[in-house]
């Protein structure tokens, strides 16, 4: 019913007016991205705010108790407002700045060498096959393809495919893109079979939450390159190209973080939450009429170094490198964190009633932590109002920021040997 009457609400003229303006605003994100001139697109960008809170006050109706930009989230993360995501997000920028900061000085860097090399296409995708059905991803119901961009499409439970991208020059980004898709597909092929919304993905967080906790506490785990080494060695190791890395010596290498990258997508998971926040925070404070457009690149750069201790050089690296905003998918940004969070608080709560679950991982035995997130999470579909009471039924407690904390310092404390 609030799903209808959400899309009931707006007149016929405003949904062609968007459609209209995410097709032009797109184009010329496109173009002033190439060119690397935000002013070029700030007046389209303006108007993607407008039409964004304009939608926005409609779906709202009377109840102004809530405020336009916890609206817009609602279309991503529903009942998630931003007052609670707020309380959330400063949990993790306290905490994470001073962190970060301490790894950085870490003179023990894991080395990078099992990254890099010469990789056949064809291997690539023979050894990521073999590992994303070996976790559970279902190829009689769905199948793996190669894209630009990593993706998951689900036409239904019966019928759900995924693509990733290879370079062969390293191995790395595509074997995480294929196990993150499919830790996607897995939720899709696990939902109820009938058509109702009931039983289709909670929200976006919910969903990301499943693609990180297979990409994340299973294929970044010491546990998981236990397992994985001797399938990685069998498929890489070749005359032309020694492969002969330890599992130890992968785990570290794959752990690793930049300390320099500008793009949030290829951030590493310690620094990755800190994109999300500077995004979150810049366009809650648009909607709020705190923040001019015309001022989001200066604000940009300087949270960018205030966080992250990064200097923006331009902005097509900068506030340009999304494509969000162009889409009117303010409120989205949230999600990616949101799931990253709930990922981990899965993780730990999987490993209370899976005790042996790093034994199991390094025998190459998923199964019973499928079933475990299937019966927790998959088959409920919508059947809760939001992440928190899914969580709250599932596992005895809302969203809890602490265990995706302690999931990184427990790992790179060690990794990075800081005190």
């Amino acid at each position: 019913k609030d799903t209808y009457t959400k899309s009931t609400c707006i007149p016929n003229e405003l949904a062609a007016r968007k459609a209209s303006l995410e097709a032009s605003a797109n184009h010329e994100w496109v173009k002033a991205r190439q060119a690397n001139d935000f002013a070029a697109f700030a007046p389209a960008l303006q108007d993607c705010f407008d039409c964004a809170k304009e939608i926005a006050e409609l779906q709202r109706g009377d109840n102004t108790d809530v405020s336009l930009y916890s609206q817009m989230l609602d279309q991503f993360e529903m009942g998630m407002a931003s007052s609670r995501i707020d309380e959330l997000f400063e949990k993790v920028q306290s905490t994470l700045v001073p962190f970060i900061a301490q790894i950085r000085a870490s003179e023990n860097a894991p080395s990078l060498n099992a990254l890099s090399g010469k990789f056949n296409i064809d291997a690539q995708k023979d050894a990521c096959q073999k590992i994303v059905t070996a976790i559970g991803f279902d190829e009689g119901h769905g199948r793996i393809d190669v894209s630009v961009h990593p993706f998951t499409m689900s036409l239904s439970g019966a019928d759900v495919r995924i693509t990733s991208r290879f370079s062969d020059d390293e191995w790395y980004q595509g074997l995480m893109g294929t196990i993150h898709e499919g830790g996607h597909a897995m939720y899709e092929q696990n939902l109820g079979d009938s058509e109702l919304s009931l039983d289709s993905a909670l929200s976006m967080g919910v969903h990301e939450s499943q693609s990180l906790f297979w990409e994340r506490h299973i294929g970044k785990s010491r546990a998981f390159y236990e397992w994985a080494q001797p399938i990685l060695v069998e498929a890489f190791n070749t005359d032309d190209n020694k492969f002969e890395y330890s599992a130890e010596e992968l785990y570290a290498a794959v752990n690793a973080v930049d300390f320099n990258n500008l793009i949030r997508v290829e951030a590493d998971e310690l620094t990755y939450p800190l994109h999300v926040i500077l995004r979150y925070n810049i366009e809650r404070d648009v909607v709020a009429g705190k923040l001019d457009v015309a001022d989001i690149p200066a604000r940009w750069n300087a949270d960018m170094k205030s966080l992250l201790d990064i200097d923006v050089p331009d902005d097509t690296t900068g506030c340009l490198q999304d494509i969000h905003w162009s889409c009117l998918a303010i409120g989205y940004f949230p999600t990616y964190l949101l799931g990253s969070m709930m990922a981990a608080q899965l993780a730990h709560y999987c490993k209370v009633a899976i005790p042996d679950m790093d034994d199991k991982i390094k025998a190459g035995e998923f199964d019973e932590i499928r079933n475990w997130l299937t019966e927790r999470v998959h088959t409920h579909g919508k059947r809760y109002k939001s992440l928190d009471d899914l969580l709250l039924a599932e596992v005895g407690e809302e969203l809890n920021p602490q265990y995706f904390l302690d999931y990184l310092k427990e790992k790179y404390v060690p990794l990075y040997k800081v005190e």
